[in-house]
């Protein structure tokens, strides 16, 4: 009997690929300065005021250049992540909207952002870097390829108090939290947005040492299992994305999204 592992066809970088091209650039560009910089940049939300529903019709002209195992609009994606949870969630709609909102933090690149500060897995800044990292032999000359372990940090800080590269996770992380009165999804989901990107920590186990037990082990729970739904949904590609989907998640949106929000 002969057992298919999914995870031998994704997720498979090599080089010469515009997936190792943009990690160089990623690794060249952010580092701790840049991500305080663009934290502070978005800070106050103050770019433009847009529903939900806009920002993932955006996402139809958008195909993110970091990922190897799609090459169509990120907006497909969305739908085939949310179709998946539903089928075995079929009832729990706010788990079906985390999975169909959770890379609307993209829409940075309508910001003109380079696509280094929009998508990619996302690392900790202000330590050394794992050696679990896509791409790692491209960071040597990251300022913390050299870093101690724990750098800036104290052992078992927590996530919270981490500066992780920055992107679309952290994005849409602030666009909920400073939102939290235009909308219905429960404090605790947030987290998914905010570290699905986090690959070396919930697919590689790096940074365990930085984590606090008490508070971050369910954070790892929630982001392993939505990692299940993200990433093999990118093996639907035989999905329909009907007008029937497309109503029942529209109407999904306008129940727990109260009109535009700021971004």
């Amino acid at each position: 009997m002969f057992v298919i592992n999914i995870m031998s066809t994704l997720r498979k970088y090599e080089e010469n690929t515009k997936q190792s091209e943009f990690y160089k650039e990623m690794y060249k560009n952010q580092d701790l300065d840049y991500v305080l910089k663009m934290k502070q940049k978005y800070s106050k939300l103050d770019n433009v005021k847009m529903t939900m529903n806009k920002a993932l019709s955006l996402l139809d002209s958008f195909v993110d250049p970091s990922d190897p195992d799609v090459d169509e609009p990120n907006s497909i994606h969305a739908y085939q992540t949310a179709e998946r949870i539903r089928k075995k969630y079929p009832d729990d709609k706010e788990y079906q909207l985390i999975g169909l909102i959770h890379d609307l933090g993209k829409v940075l690149f309508t910001f003109d952002e380079p696509d280094y500060a929009v998508v990619g897995d996302t690392f900790v800044v202000g330590c050394k870097l794992p050696e679990s990292m896509v791409f790692y032999e491209h960071t040597k000359e990251h300022p913390d390829y050299d870093n101690s372990v724990l750098g800036i940090y104290e052992k078992s800080c927590g996530l919270d108090n981490l500066h992780l590269s920055y992107g679309h996770d952290e994005y849409l992380f602030q666009v909920l939290k400073q939102n939290s009165d235009k909308h219905f999804i429960s404090e605790n989901l947030w987290d998914i947005i905010r570290y699905h990107s986090f690959y070396p920590w919930h697919d590689k186990d790096s940074y365990s040492y930085l984590m606090n037990d008490e508070i971050d082990i369910e954070k790892y729970r929630l982001v392993k299992e939505f990692n299940s739904f993200d990433l093999y949904s990118k093996e639907d590609k035989e999905l329909e994305i009907t007008e029937d989907i497309k109503k029942y998640y529209d109407e999904l949106l306008n129940e727990y999204f109260k009109g535009e929000l700021q971004w």
